[in-house]
């Protein structure tokens, strides 16, 4: 079947995440998944047309073109989030999986799967081929399912914590405490100024580029970096990014740019920051706020990103340095997220400023509670 409740919980470097099948398929037919691909036979793979997404019985996707060693074949293409899921829902005897050319699987772990007809598809594993992070393409799939359906959002949030507070800063520690281990791991391998160069830059990527980002600031350290200049550094990475349905402040170009200026403008700002770690336990948030956006990051980003790379970086950079932060944490503006998340909020009668616990927590709830999915 096309659509199917099959999901596996996996472990990202920022905690659990939920992640089904319709992610993948996706994936697939946005036509992200580039060539070349390799089969496990050591076949080499093209993709000419993914297929048309079939979303009744049968195999996922119908009438596609590939190229196998350079032999052209077409038929249908059925995805899998692992390879024993095709004996699992019985396709070896369904006649509707007879013309499955590619069996595509996104976790390692492989063996030859046969049709009712005896013949063997090709199998090809995703996961090394995937255009971005897991993670993002996960939680993105989640929100995409549940956009416009705030109280849909709201009953899952309910349904998991009664103790509607208490739930959701439980669940924002322990998504702090997973940045934390994640921060802890650069900190050790790289010391701070490295840590936080790699981190900040790698938030910068977030909405579907946080892996090229990534990729980018563990090469190029930030003197290195201002000498390449924003183009150089945005053509390393051609054909990597990720565009479709990005608004223009979300372009990595443009936050690449937005970076370089950080270090012409501050040079010392990584300095500055541990500086500034040391008074925020004991001072007024809304003070320190204004002092690491106006003065240590020059107001080079907008409020609400400058938030975010407080959220996804400096902070559990700064709790990895023993430094308890979690009032902070809980109480700081949320920065950018989906307006879906916003109203869900409201739906559940969460009142005043937003706080970045209340966030934090809803979007835990959906990325461990993936969304269901009527069966065919």
């Amino acid at each position: 079947m096309s659509t199917c409740n099959r999901v596996e919980e996996l472990e990202g470097p920022y905690g659990p995440f939920a992640i089904g099948e319709r992610a993948i398929q996706r994936l697939w037919a946005s036509g992200e998944i580039t060539n070349p691909l390799y089969s496990t036979n050591k076949n080499s793979l093209s993709i000419l047309s993914p297929g048309n997404w079939n979303r009744g019985s049968g195999p996922d996707f119908l009438g596609a073109e590939i190229l196998v060693n350079h032999e052209r074949r077409r038929g249908d293409i059925e995805i899998h989030l692992r390879c024993s899921d095709w004996e699992a829902h019985g396709h070896q005897h369904n006649p509707s999986f007879a013309n499955v050319i590619l069996h595509a699987v996104l976790l390692p772990g492989v063996h030859e799967v046969t049709t009712l007809s005896g013949a063997n598809p090709e199998t090809v594993v995703l996961l090394p081929y995937l255009p971005r992070d897991l993670e993002d393409i996960a939680e993105e799939d989640a929100l995409l399912e549940l956009r416009g359906r705030a109280g849909e959002v709201a009953r899952k949030v309910r349904e998991s914590e009664k103790d509607l507070h208490h739930g959701l800063k439980r669940r924002a520690l322990e998504r702090l405490k997973n940045k934390t281990k994640y921060a802890q791991a650069r900190l050790k391998e790289n010391g701070w100024n490295q840590a936080l160069h790699e981190m900040v830059f790698e938030s910068l990527g977030l909405g579907g580029n946080r892996a090229p980002m990534s990729e980018l600031a563990h090469t190029y350290p930030p003197e290195q970096m201002t000498l390449l200049g924003v183009d150089a550094i945005y053509l390393k990475k051609s054909g990597r990014w990720r565009l479709r349905g990005l608004r223009p402040a979300g372009h990595p170009y443009r936050r690449i740019a937005q970076y370089l200026e950080l270090n012409r403008r501050q040079p010392l700002w990584r300095e500055q920051i541990k500086d500034w770690a040391n008074d925020l336990p004991s001072m007024p948030l809304p003070s320190m706020r204004r002092h690491l956006i106006d003065d240590i990051l020059g107001r080079v980003f907008p409020d609400g990103r400058a938030d975010t790379l407080c959220l996804n970086a400096i902070m559990p950079l700064i709790e990895a340095m023993g430094k308890s932060i979690e009032q902070q944490w809980f109480d700081w503006p949320p920065g950018n997220h989906p307006e879906d998340i916003q109203e869900a909020r409201r739906v559940l009668g969460l009142t005043g400023a937003t706080r970045n616990y209340e966030i934090q927590g809803i979007l835990d709830v959906i990325r461990r509670s993936y969304p269901p999915i009527e069966k065919n």
